[in-house]
Parts: structure tokens; sequence; C-alpha cells
């Protein structure tokens, strides 16, 4: 039962009650007038015929009659509603207050009797204004709904939420593909150390220690490849070594060294790798949070069409009850215009007196309803309580739209199966255990891996003083062959006469600094390269079994979920039209009703002025008015809500209030 139907019951046997009551003092008051004035006439006296005398019962005789026609019947041992109540029987003293034996009556006064409450005016209670907490009435907002969803867009905290949360998904789907630039790192880094030497080979001298300071500065770049998931490295390696050793024939020498390295898989991982899954899953992860966020749009666009229409009928309630107030006051002015020329009972003005301040309640009630209804938009417009517009009354400019076309059944399921956020998001949930299942299954094979290397070197460095570069053997060089020679003659074995070299003991292209180096490197003629395959293979690999069973149960989920959503779909379509059509038609009814009522109350009127009709009568219909404008009221903001809610069920929310929401997602983030 809604509020104008509650409060016009209430009202409505108030006043039958009090037109009883007139009614009853009616009836009573002409004999009163007449016994009053002495006119009553006495008929002549008759001899009475002759009667038994009888005998008054006795009290306690009296008081069991009573008790056992309170109690329905004879048991004499059940309490009657005056024994627990604590009231006399009939018959029995009065019972006095303390203190009232001590009052005592002077002689001549006479006790006046109390004014009667039914001739007796009520005291009125205020009249109702349209003042409302925190709201300033001259600063009244006037809204479309279009201004309304806009408004909502710009400030709704929940939609800012999710717009951060679709930036969060691009981000994260920037970062996964960070795993494929190209990186590359350098080291550059001073190194001197003195060790001891004991062989005659190692050229510690006389002190029998080697001194050597090195300094390396490396180049390193790689990166893994996204289409075939393999990997190349390039290193550019460069050392300057200075060592005391006099059996090195180059005491301070250059070496650099460029090497390419090279691995591709050719099972697992060759398809699909864990850095592919995880983009093509966060790919997806951001299609399905920009679809949660188009969905979030939708939804409050139909809270605020919701908020914005049930404002609409609660300020129209107010209209309503104010103008039922107006009604019952005029009818109050022409009760007490006819009590004064003595055409009413008094007691017409009560019952119209009551039922002005029940119509003064209900006032209050649809004030405290536009103030709940209005402050239920606003929760959804506004981000900021500080401002504004939460002090200003907001008063909606549209009305309820009847001529709007209505889709077949048809036509609103292929909408909602191409346009709602839901399915569309099933989709994505699966697409991605799609994803966890292909990479899951490549886990289970074995690991073969393709692997290569090629490197070049170069030299280039400053030649020892000990060496000669005239031709023939160095001192140095002399002594060790003799030394040699000593020791093979030891051991019976033949001697060894090396043949003296025609130049320097250090070919020319080695001879010269850091840009002789890279000459020697650059011309590719110290190489060396390896290729081969690398082969890795778990004897159960239950890691990869179990999470492709994982996958697998998942997805089989999912498509459950996706055939209940589709069921979902059916029954929120059918219901929404069916919704459609039932408040239009219920709109009708009550315009109908309305107007029926307006003519029912004109009748009355008419008849009441023409001395055809009661008080009570008239109130009534003024109640029937009321209800049937509360009626067509509610049924046109339903009607409203409606096809916002069909709108919502069959995915065309944004399209039916112009909006156009930019998808971040569409090429994939960043």
């Amino acid at each position: 039962m809604n509020l104008f139907r509650w409060t016009f019951f209430v009202r409505g046997r108030a006043i039958a009650a009090a037109a009883t009551i007139a009614a009853l003092l009616g009836c009573l008051s002409p004999l009163g007038v007449l016994a009053q004035d002495g006119v009553v006439t006495q008929q002549p006296s008759q001899p009475a015929p002759s009667q038994r005398p009888v005998t008054p019962p006795s009290p306690n005789t009296r008081q069991q009659q009573e008790k056992a026609g309170e109690q329905g019947g004879t048991n004499t041992g059940i309490p009657t509603e005056r024994e627990k109540h604590g009231l006399p029987a009939p018959g029995s003293p009065p019972v006095t207050e303390p203190g009232a034996q001590n009052q005592q009556t002077t002689p001549g006064s006479q006790t006046q009797p109390p004014a009667s409450t039914i001739t007796q005016p009520l005291a009125m209670s205020p009249e109702i204004g349209p003042e409302r907490v925190g709201v300033d009435l001259s600063q009244n907002q006037l809204m479309t709904l279009q201004d309304a969803v806009a408004l909502a867009l710009q400030n709704n905290l929940d939609i800012e939420q999710f717009r951060q949360g679709v930036q969060v998904a691009q981000y994260s789907l920037f970062s996964f593909r960070g795993a494929y630039d190209i990186t590359s790192t350098s080291d550059v880094n001073y190194n001197s150390q003195t060790i001891p030497v004991a062989t005659i080979f190692s050229g510690g001298g006389a002190t029998g220690s080697l001194t050597q300071n090195t300094i390396n500065w490396n180049f390193t770049t790689f990166q893994n490849l996204q289409k075939t998931g393999g990997f190349w490295e390039v290193d550019f390696t460069n050392s300057r070594l200075n060592t005391t050793s006099s059996a090195a024939t180059l005491t301070s020498q250059y070496l650099p060294t460029l090497t390419f390295r090279f691995t591709q898989p050719l099972m697992r991982n060759l398809s699909i790798d864990a850095n592919r899954h995880n983009i093509l899953v966060a790919q997806r992860q951001l299609d399905l949070t920009d679809s949660q966020f188009r969905q979030r749009v939708i939804e409050i666009i139909n809270a605020v069409q919701d908020a914005y229409w049930e404002l609409y009928y609660a300020i129209r309630a107010e209209a309503i009850a104010r103008n039922t107030v107006e009604l019952a006051r005029v009818q109050l002015e022409n009760n007490r215009r006819q009590v004064e020329a003595g055409t009413a009972a008094p007691i017409d003005l009560r019952s119209t007196e009551a039922a002005l301040e029940t119509d003064k309640g209900n006032v209050i009630i649809a004030l405290q309803g536009i103030t709940t209804a209005e402050n239920n938009l606003k929760n959804l417009l506004l981000k900021n309580p500080d401002d504004k517009l939460w002090n200003a009354p907001i008063t909606p400019t549209d009305k309820p739209q009847f001529n709007q076309p209505v889709v077949s059944l048809d036509e609103a399921r292929a909408q909602a199966l191409k346009n709602r956020p839901e399915l569309e998001q099933l989709k994505l949930q699966s697409e991605q255990k799609d994803l966890d299942i292909k990479y899951f299954r490549n886990q289970t094979k074995p690991q073969v891996d393709f692997t290569g290397f090629y490197s070049n070197t170069g030299l280039a460095g400053t030649p020892s003083a000990l060496l000669s570069q005239s031709g023939g053997f160095s001192a140095l060089d002399t002594g060790l062959i003799s030394n040699l020679n000593l020791a093979l003659a030891a051991s019976n074995l033949p001697p060894f006469n090396p043949t003296a070299p025609s130049g320097g003991m250090v070919p020319s292209q080695f001879v010269g600094g850091y840009g002789q180096a890279l000459r020697d490197l650059f011309g590719f003629q110290y190489h060396s390269f390896q290729f081969g395959v690398h082969f890795s293979f778990p004897w159960r690999n239950r890691t990869a079994e179990g999470n492709l069973g994982q996958a697998l149960a998942q997805s089989r989920q999912l498509d459950a979920q996706l055939r209940k959503e589709l069921e979902q779909v059916q029954v929120d379509v059918r219901n929404a039209l069916q919704n459609v059509v039932a408040t239009k038609q219920r709109w009708e009814a009550a315009q109908a009703g309305r107007i029926a009522a307006e003519a029912q109350l004109a009748g009355e009127n008419e008849k009441f002025r023409a001395g055809l009709s009661t008080n009570f009568f008239v109130l009534q219909r003024q109640n029937d008015l009321a209800v049937a404008e509360g009626t067509e009221a509610r049924a046109a903001a339903d009607y409203s809500k409606a096809l916002a809610d069909l709108q919502r069920f069959t995915g065309t929310t944004l399209v039916n209030n112009n909006v156009q929401v930019t998808s971040i997602a569409k090429g994939g983030g960043r």
C-alpha cells in the first residue's frame, strides 16, 4: 500500500467515525431541545395493569450475571476484562480520589458542565511551508535528464574509480611489453695484481714476482625476440694489459673481442612463452577492464535516470498533497458558513478539521520524500561535499514521454546479445583462459633449443724491450734455449735448436695501439664459432600438467557461466519489455481514474451545495481524487524508469542518451 492509499485510508476512517457521531447527535438533539423547553406533551394517565412486584437482584447476583455475560459463559473462574483492569462493578459506590472528601460544595454553587469537544473549535496546526533542511529555495536549479547524466559522468566517483582502473590495466600491459626491449649494459673497471711465480717460463725474473695492471671496458646488448621466442646477445669486450713478465712479448697490449650469441627454442617456448603469455593475457585484461568501465557507466546512467524520475514523482506528490490541503480548507470554510447559517451541525467542522490536519501530515511526508529523492540524485551527480549544488533545490524539467517506440522481443534480444557488457566480459575471460591452456600445454613439451655463438678477436701492443727487433734470438731467448738444452741433455734427450727468425719477434700486425687492435678485430682473421642443440626434459613435469588441468577446468566453468548469463539476458529482456507495456497500461488506467475522480468530486460538490450530499462524501471524493492523482504520477514515473531499464537490459543506454565512451583499450595500450 503506497503513501496515498495508507494516509487517505486513515483519513477516511476518521471521517467515517466523525460522521457516525454526527448522525447520532443529530437524532438526539431535537428531543433534547423539546424536553428543555417543556413542550413534551404527557399522555392521559391510564390505569396500569396489575403487575407482579419485581424484586431487584442482589448485588452479588448482578455481578455474577454481568461476569457471565462478559465471559460469554458460566465459568466464574475466568477473570473478566473489568477485573483485569481494576474497574468497579456497575452499581458499586464510586471511588473517590484522596482528599476529595475534604472538598465541600458551598450552598448555592452550581457545577458548570464541561465544554463539548464537538462544538469547541480545534486548535489548528501551523501551516506547512516549502522550507527544507539545508536547501536555499532562492537558488532553484532547473535540470534536464541529459544535464543530470552529463554531470554524473563528469563527477561521479565510481566512474572516476573505474576510469583509473582502465589506466592501471593499460600500464600493466605496457610493462609486460618491456620484456622485449633492447637492453644494453656497460662495465668499466681497473685491476692490479702482483703474484709470485716459481717457474723459469713465467717471466718473474730475479724478484720471483709478476705485476699486471688491467683496464677493462665492456659493452653488452641483448634482446628477447617476441615472434619466435628466441634470444640474441652481442658482447664487445676490451682490455689493456701492462705486465712486468720477462716472458711476455708484448708488455703493453690491447685485446678487443666481439661475440654474437643466439638461442632459438624449437619445441617448448616456440609458439608461446611466459612473456608472450603475459602480454596476451594483459591485452584481454585491458579489454575486460574497458568493458567493465562501460558497464559501470551504463549502471550510473540508469541510476541517475531512476533518481531523476523519483524526484519528479516526489515533487508531484507534494503538489498533490498541497492541493488536497487547499480542497479541505475550502470545504472547511464552506462548512463554517453553513454552521453559522444553521444549515449544518458543528460536527461537520470537526470532521473537516481532522481531514485538514491529516492532509497537512501528508504534505510533511511528501516534503521528506522530496529531500530523500533529491539527496539520492545529488549523491550521483556530485563528488565534492562542499559543492554549492548541495544547498540548491533541483527541479526536473523533463516530463514522461508516452510516445516512445518499443522494439519487439526478437529485436530487443538481438540487441542484448550484441551489446550487453556482461556477455562481452565472459567472452574475454574465456579468451584469457584459452591463452592459459595454450601456454600450459606448450610447457608440457620437452625443451629443445638451438644455440650458437660467433666471436672475433683483435690484438696489438708494445713489444718487450728484451726481444730483438732486427732478427735472430735475443739474449733472453738464447739463455732460455741454453737452459732448455741442459735439461734435455740431463735426460739423454736430443737438444732443441730452433731456427732464428729473420725479422722481429712480434709480427707487425700486432705492433701498435688500440686502433691497430680494432683493425685486427674487424679484419675477421681471428675468429671462433660454435653451434649446437640444448635438450631438457623433466621426467614427469607435474607442474605443467597440473596447471593445464586447472586451466581446462576453469574454462569449462566459464562456459557454463556464459550459458547461464545468456539465459539471464533472456529473462531480463522479457521482464523489461513486459514492464514497459504494463506501466504504460497502468498510466492509461490511472489517467482515466483521475479524470473520473475529478468528475466525481465536482458532482459531489454540486450535490453538497444543493443539500443532497453530506460533508463526509465530499471529503471522501477529495481523498479519491488525491489517490487517483498520486497513482497517475506514480505510474508515469514508473513508465519512464521502465524505459530506462529496458535500455540497460538491451545494452543501448549509451546510444539512447548520446553518450560515447572512448575505449583506450583499442590498440592494446601504449
